[in-house]
């Protein structure tokens, strides 16, 4: 049997030579490495957060649709402002980045976006200065909202979607060509699942409980 260490993830679909190149900064190889490469946190999309009851001070995941978008010069700072309005029909969130100009090609009115950040209060408005982002496309959106997300590292050229999109398309078309190093009696006496069903619920919990006993069973290991 072909080891997963001698497949190339350049023969991922949606991959090829420019992006294997670009998945070499993140350690990422071969298709095993891309089933190792562990999410940094996680994001429970179950349950977002209205703007209503946005928390001011707390980090917290929030999603709604551009309603509008702008650039402007910081008189004090000299930096360039980019801010854009975010609406989820409970409410309104401003989210502002300094110098980053080119965020105008993706903050399209109506487009959906995610964010998470610490909220703040700013001439009585709310905000959140430079949070992370992320844009929900229809057609991915079963690995992005109405779950538990993974967030990974990111490199120059790579986005969460895609990774999420890959590493889903390499579970499925790989894993049942991982070997489990631990017998089935040690994992029986630790009650541990197989490395399977353990890198599944890594990248793509089916809930808090399972994304728990995955970690513990890839920590044993």
């Amino acid at each position: 049997m072909t080891h997963l260490t001698d497949i190339s993830v350049q023969f991922l679909k949606g991959v090829g030579p420019a992006r294997k190149k670009i998945l070499e900064n993140l350690g990422v190889q071969n298709i095993e490495d891309l089933l190792y490469l562990f999410p940094r946190r996680y994001e429970d999309r179950t349950k977002m957060t209205p703007l209503s009851q946005i928390k001011v001070g707390q980090p917290q995941t929030v999603t709604g649709k551009v309603i509008a978008r702008g650039s402007r010069q910081s008189w004090f700072t000299h930096k360039h402002v980019y801010e854009t309005v975010i609406d989820d029909g409970t409410g309104r969130i401003f989210a502002v980045w300094f110098n980053q100009p080119y965020l105008d090609n993706y903050f399209k009115p109506g487009t959906q976006v995610v964010l998470y950040g610490q909220a703040a209060v700013y001439k009585n408005r709310i905000q959140m200065i430079a949070p992370e982002y992320e844009i929900i496309d229809n057609s991915d959106k079963s690995l992005s909202m109405g779950r538990i997300v993974p967030i990974y590292p990111l490199t120059k050229g790579i986005s969460q979607r895609y990774l999420r999109k890959i590493i889903a398309l390499s579970i499925k078309t790989y894993s049942a060509q991982l070997a489990d190093h631990l017998p089935v009696a040690i994992r029986n006496k630790h009650h541990l699942l197989n490395i399977r069903h353990s890198l599944t619920n890594i990248h793509f919990p089916e809930n808090q409980t399972l994304q728990l006993e995955a970690q513990r069973r890839i920590s044993f290991e």
